[in-house]
């Protein structure tokens, strides 16, 4: 490979790992309040709905009689999520959901 192609990946990865590592060394050092610390915790389950909302409004992947297997999954993962109340089983159910339906209605 070229020296300046090199050159822009490990700037690229540098950058990328500043963005990611700088935050969180710098937000450790101090103390937010209560109410940050509360709105914080939304991000994890925000992020995922976007990523279910995408999914399912941008590609369905549907069966050959237009069902949105995308959809199900999603009913099938939110249903584990309200039981589990865990965000790692809802992502397995819901992987697990869509195989398993991909699997048996395609």
């Amino acid at each position: 490979m070229e020296r300046n192609i090199l050159l822009a990946i490990f700037a690229s990865a540098l950058v990328t790992a500043l963005m990611r590592t700088l935050p969180i060394l710098l937000l450790s050092r101090f103390r937010l309040a209560p109410v940050v610390q509360q709105w914080l915790s939304f991000i994890p389950a925000a992020i995922m709905a976007a990523i279910i909302t995408a999914e399912i409004a941008g590609k369905p992947a549907l069966t050959p009689s237009g069902i949105s297997l995308s959809l199900l999954a999603a009913i099938v993962a939110a249903a584990a999520g309200v039981v589990t109340r865990s965000l790692f089983a809802t992502v397995i159910v819901g992987m697990m959901a869509f195989t398993v339906l991909n699997f048996f209605l395609r």
